[in-house]
């Protein structure tokens, strides 16, 4: 190893202090925590083994915080995906974040880029982890081009969806995704490829990568069909019966995770989750601007959306269980683009339900006027 640690030293030394990724992997204790948190599809001699070769595509990941990258080892091994193999499943990706140290020489503060590792599930994986529940017998994803052979897409009493690829080098116009289940039953979504891009726009990865001038980098860039049909599959998940595991590679899909902390202490279940998965570039606290003494004072703080409440109309069941989906979506949107693109997936059945219940409509439009105020 590169620091010349013996395999003595590296056992007797406590797993905070591992000074980088390489002695990580050959820790007695990484190995320990992996084993007691993996599912039962994944073996952590197999992962750490991934891990050292995905070092070679991937160099920097051997240079990020040990503790980020034991933690996002211990979240695979608890969903049970293998990262950064050829199967696509999910991938560990480094994150420059700026940090503020002190120096020890000088006792000055400064600020410095600390690589951190992330996790990003594939569309792939998510196939993989849905699988998982019993009830699903295949789920697949696609994305329509206008110069494809076959595309027949109806919805209603007589729901269905046909594709059949052509050369698939024409405009992009649908992202779709359908599941079979094991009762003979199936369920599927297309969204219109507007509705992607909304998608797109309105995550902070993506506005991240615009705001660095990064986008090129964005895998909403170099893998943009990959993106689309991860996207419709994660609004397929709504209407599926979900693994435990799925549930939690949604979670921590795409989003700045504290996986250092979940290495340092595994009871806590899973890492904590900061925000989308970004580059960070913090603001260093001596370049801020000393504030106005006429300066306006804070607004309030932002009202909390309506819960939905029944009205004098009875509303249908089904409706008022796509209302409380919408509802829960919005709850986690933080500006308006996200409420756009969550409304954008539920286009189709906001314009059913209105024509369906006059209550409905009422308390939809009443929401999304709530939330809109609320993030202004």
């Amino acid at each position: 190893m590169g620091d010349a640690l013996t395999k003595e030293t590296l056992s007797a030394m406590p797993l905070r202090r591992v000074p980088h990724v390489r002695a990580l992997i050959a820790h007695p204790q990484a190995k320990a925590q992996l084993a007691a948190i993996a599912s039962k599809h994944l073996n952590p001699e197999r992962l750490l083994k991934v891990v050292t070769q995905a070092f070679r595509t991937t160099p920097k990941l051997a240079e990020c915080d040990p503790m980020s990258m034991l933690g996002a080892l211990m979240t695979c091994a608890a969903i049970g995906l293998e990262p950064n193999t050829v199967l696509g499943h999910a991938y560990l990706v480094p994150f420059d974040k700026s940090k503020q140290v002190v120096d020890p020489k000088t006792g000055k503060k400064e600020w410095i880029k600390v690589p951190e590792v992330q996790l990003i599930i594939g569309y792939k994986g998510l196939i993989d982890l849905a699988r998982r529940s019993g009830h699903i017998t295949s789920i697949s994803a696609g994305v329509h081009y206008s110069d494809d052979d076959l595309w027949e897409y109806e919805q209603g009493t007589d729901a269905k969806l046909r594709h059949r690829e052509g050369p698939q080098e024409g405009d992009k116009l649908h992202a779709y995704a359908i599941a079979k289940f094991k009762d003979g039953g199936h369920a599927f979504v297309v969204l219109p490829w507007r509705h992607i891009i909304r998608i797109r726009d309105g995550s902070q990865g993506w506005q991240s990568a615009v705001k660095f001038n990064k986008t090129k980098t964005s895998p909403w860039f170099t893998h943009e069909d990959a993106m689309a049909m991860k996207t419709a599959i994660r609004a397929l998940s709504k209407y599926l019966p979900l693994s435990v595991e799925y549930q939690m590679a949604e979670e921590v899909d795409e989003r700045r995770a504290d996986y250092a902390a979940f290495a340092l202490d595994p009871s806590q279940g899973g890492p904590m989750i900061e925000g989308e998965a970004e580059e960070v570039e913090e603001e260093k606290a001596e370049d801020k601007p000393e504030p106005k003494a006429d300066a306006k004072p804070k607004a309030d703080p932002k009202p909390e959306p309506k819960k939905p409440e029944p009205k004098a109309e009875e509303m249908p069941a089904h409706l008022r269980s796509i209302l409380d989906r919408i509802v829960g979506d919005m709850t986690d949107a933080t500006e308006e683009g996200h409420i756009d693109a969550i409304l954008g997936m539920f286009e189709v059945e906001i314009g059913n339900g209105k024509s369906e219940s006059a209550a409905f409509k009422a308390e939809i439009e009443e929401q999304i006027e709530a939330f809109r105020k609320a993030v202004a």
